[in-house]
């Protein structure tokens, strides 16, 4: 079951939009595994630098080995080579990936979890964005899938930007380009789910993207009423919230926005993946820790479902983070 599209605001007069808050991408930290996915996100993430005039700090982690093989002293020197090894592999990078090296600001090999490293770097190096490559090989085999995405998402100090290998295939050859057109925003009417707004209007502003911003009511809710109970909560769920999202896109949005909104009743990582396809959206951007509705809107499967399958990249938002977009 599906709510109406509603029709876009109304632009400014002669398409000029007035000043907004402002996006500030100083430091973008590009977790590294050499594979040909984590190439094309270090290149992604250039173009992304290249936009907003970022320095790109580079990051390569040796995790550690599973169990000693002839001993910890072996180890040490097993990480010392591996270290070596990825220090001289990093310095071909800009070149594979046709980065300028005017835009690297670093590179780090660091020996450890790599989720933990990961979180760890970007509040030394004051990190405004992490951009992950997804399908990363090789040390950072489960770079956003699982375990280590979902801590990063739910740890970093700052935003996490997550790219599907494919969504940057599929573009086409060639340096890819970071260019917004229509963004996907989520909403469970929380407070904590207006913290990736600031984040939505932006991009929209510096892009002269449309947003849309969407809703999803859960198909399945936890109820002790029974089947016909539930059945009637649904509803009763989605009426509401159909008759609530014009007030709340009107209060929370900029009128000279063009902002749509949709109200969907349905499974919400599913849901969202399938509004971004149907859509043509550039981009996802979610707020983590949005309990109102459903407390794991962002959290746990969901996010993990939404980074796999998503036809666009995705921008999570921390409720309590480093921010790079400012008044």
């Amino acid at each position: 079951m599906t709510g109406p599209l509603t029709n876009p605001t109304h632009e400014s007069p002669g398409g000029q939009l007035p000043p907004g808050p402002a996006i500030q991408l100083n430091h973008i930290l590009v977790p590294v595994d050499f594979s040909p996915a984590s190439r094309h996100g270090v290149a992604f993430a250039a173009a992304l630098g290249k936009q907003f005039q970022s320095r790109l700090h580079l990051l390569h982690v040796v995790e550690p080995s599973v169990l000693p093989e002839w001993g910890y002293a072996h180890l040490a020197r097993r990480d010392a080579k591996l270290s070596h090894a990825a220090a001289e592999r990093m310095l071909q990078i800009p070149a594979e990936c046709g980065v300028d090296p005017q835009w690297i600001g670093s590179t780090d090999i660091l020996v450890g979890d790599a989720d933990i490293k990961i979180c760890e770097a970007a509040a030394k190096n004051s990190s405004d964005l992490i951009v992950l490559a997804s399908h990363g090989l090789g040390g950072l085999s489960h770079l956003v899938l699982g375990s280590t995405a979902e801590y990063v998402v739910r740890r970093a100090p700052c935003s996490v930007l997550t790219v599907r290998d494919c969504t940057i295939r599929e573009k086409g050859a060639g340096m890819p380009r970071f260019d917004l057109k229509r963004i996907l925003v989520t909403t469970d009417f929380s407070n904590e789910s207006k913290k990736s707004f600031p984040y939505a209007m932006a991009l929209a502003r510096t892009f002269d993207a449309s947003l849309l911003l969407l809703h999803v009511v859960p198909a399945h809710l936890p109820m002790g009423l029974g089947q016909i109970g539930s059945v009637y909560d649904e509803k009763r769920l989605l009426a509401e919230a159909q008759e609530q999202m014009p007030r709340f896109r009107q209060a929370e949005f900029d009128p000279d926005l063009r902002v749509d909104s949709l109200v969907l009743n349905g499974g919400p990582a599913h849901e969202i993946c399938r509004t971004a396809e149907t859509q043509s959206a550039d981009l996802i951007v979610m707020a983590t820790h949005g309990h109102t509705g459903f407390r794991h809107f962002v959290l746990g499967s969901m996010t993990e479902h939404v980074v796999r399958h998503a036809p666009c990249p995705v921008l999570a938002v921390r409720e309590r983070q480093r921010d790079f977009v400012g008044e």
